[in-house]
C-alpha cells in the first residue's frame, strides 16, 4: 500500500524484503546474465503491476550529483525530478540514504540517492534548484531507511575529509571501539544538508539497513559476511 506524502496528491512506497513479489534486484545496468536479467525484469513488472505508474524511473546511479528530468529507465544520474502525474521516481539503496521530495502543493516531486559522495557533492542543492525551476515552493522531504550510526564505522581519513568542510560536522561522529576509527551518522549528515537548503524534513524512517537483516538488504553487511551483494531497496514517489 502506498502512503500519503502530500494530501490527496503525492504518495510514496518503499519496496524492501517484506515485498514478497520481488527478489530485490532492480538495477538493469549491472547484469549481462540472461537469468538475472529475466529475474530483475520480472521484479520490475511486479512493481509496475501493483503500483501502476505510467512510467517507472529507475536511474543508473553512479554516486555523483547529477539530477535529470525523468523520462523513464536507464538515465545516468543520482537524482530525478518530474511534474508529470503518474510518473514514479525511484531510488536504489542498500545502506545509502534515499531521499524523496515534494513541493507543498504536490506539483513537483524529486528523488535522490544520497550516499556520502553524492550528499557531500551537494546533490540535495541540485534537486532543490531543479524543483524550484519547475515551480516548486515549500519543498518537503522524506529520508528513507539507511545505515545508522551504530553500524557505520569509518576511518580517520574519512573523518578528516568531512571536518575539513565544516568543523560542526564533528557532532556527527563518535569514537569507535576500534582505535583510529569513528561511527558516522550518515542520515544525520543528509538531514543537515536538507536543513541548509531550507527543506523541511517531513519524515525520517530511522531504521538500520545493516542490522535489520530480515527487512533490508545491506551492501556493508554482505561485504562483512563475505556474501555476494545484489539486492536493493526501491524507494518510490509519485504524483497521483
Amino acid at each position: 500500500m502506498e502512503l500519503e506524502f502530500i494530501k490527496d496528491k503525492v504518495y510514496y512506497k518503499i519496496f524492501d524484503r517484506t515485498y514478497t513479489a520481488s527478489s530485490g534486484i532492480y538495477s538493469e545496468h549491472k547484469y549481462n546474465d540472461a537469468t538475472k536479467i529475466a529475474e530483475l525484469r520480472q521484479n520490475i513488472s511486479n512493481i509496475e503491476s501493483e503500483y501502476a505508474p505510467s512510467k517507472l524511473c529507475i536511474l543508473k546511479q553512479v554516486h555523483g550529483n547529477d539530477v535529470v528530468y525523468a523520462s523513464g529507465r536507464g538515465q545516468e544520474a543520482d537524482g530525478s525530478v518530474t511534474t508529470d502525474a503518474n510518473m514514479a521516481l525511484s531510488v536504489l539503496t542498500a545502506d545509502c540514504v534515499p531521499v524523496l521530495f515534494a513541493s507543498a502543493d504536490g506539483i513537483v516531486i524529486g528523488a535522490a540517492h544520497c550516499g556520502w559522495k553524492s550528499a557531500k557533492a551537494d546533490i540535495i542543492d541540485n534537486i532543490d534548484k531543479m524543483m524550484k525551476a519547475k515551480g516548486a515552493t515549500n519543498i518537503k522531504a522524506i529520508i528513507g531507511p539507511s545505515i545508522q550510526q551504530d553500524s557505520y564505522e569509518v576511518d580517520s581519513a574519512y573523518y578528516s575529509n568531512f571536518i575539513a568542510d565544516d568543523d560542526a560536522y564533528k557532532s556527527l561522529f563518535v569514537p569507535s571501539k576500534k582505535p583510529g576509527y569513528y561511527m558516522f551518522d550518515l542520515p544525520g549528515y543528509v538531514a543537515s544538508k536538507l536543513e541548509k537548503a531550507g527543506i523541511e524534513l517531513f519524515l525520517h524512517v530511522a531504521e538500520d539497513t545493516y542490522s535489520m537483516q530480515e527487512k533490508y538488504p545491506s551492501c556493508r553487511r554482505s561485504y562483512n559476511k563475505g556474501e555476494q551483494f545484489s539486492q536493493n531497496i526501491l524507494s518510490t514517489i509519485i504524483i497521483r
